[in-house]
């Protein structure tokens, strides 16, 4: 960021990126969903967001190749829920469009994804109905990652009470474009 740039007048994700530029991998995962729960607490801030965050919490991760990958846990709220009960398709999306994004911290350097993109594509297909009150892991993982496009995937399964994983509920492919600015020649 040049010097004559005021925090202020920067929307308040683009000054998050930059506080995460010394963390690493997991770290910077961890950090982003922190700050969206503490951004949420003022009434003042709140966004789509708001009724998500604060419900999904890091259970593992994996830097290995091929395939870096974060595994979430969510349990599905009435407020998440649709007239029937179950997870609502729409927030479901929501959860997949941030959730597959964040293993990206564990790649990314200045230039390489460092902002995690926009989305390009978010495909969802939906196989089961998730209940109000299901617990559920959601295993993403990085398909790609390119200069300038990435290819991501998701899947969410319901968890028993002794952590065993159940059957796939739903499934995501999401595409992104990277919009980090060029890095400085040095």
């Amino acid at each position: 960021m040049s010097g004559s740039s005021n925090s202020k007048d920067l929307p308040p994700a683009i000054v998050l990126m930059d506080k995460l530029k010394p963390l690493k991998n997991i770290d910077k995962a961890k950090e982003f969903l922190k700050w969206e729960a503490e951004t949420q607490k003022d009434p003042k801030d709140h966004e789509w967001m708001t009724t998500i965050t604060p419900y999904i919490s890091v259970i593992s991760h994996s830097l290995k190749p091929p395939h870096p990958s974060i595994t979430f846990q969510f349990t599905v709220h009435p407020i998440h829920s649709n007239g029937l009960g179950n997870l609502h398709g729409g927030c479901t999306s929501t959860i997949f469009d941030l959730c597959t994004s964040l293993p990206l911290h564990l790649i990314s350097k200045p230039g390489f994804w460092q902002y995690t993109g926009v989305s390009r594509t978010l495909n969802v297909t939906y196989l089961r109905p998730i209940p109000i009150g299901t617990t559920v892991h959601i295993k993403c993982d990085i398909l790609h990652a390119g200069r300038n496009l990435c290819a991501l995937r998701g899947e969410m399964r319901a968890v028993a009470e002794d952590g065993q994983e159940g059957p796939l509920l739903v499934v995501c492919e999401h595409g992104k474009a990277n919009t980090d600015p060029p890095v400085e020649k040095l």
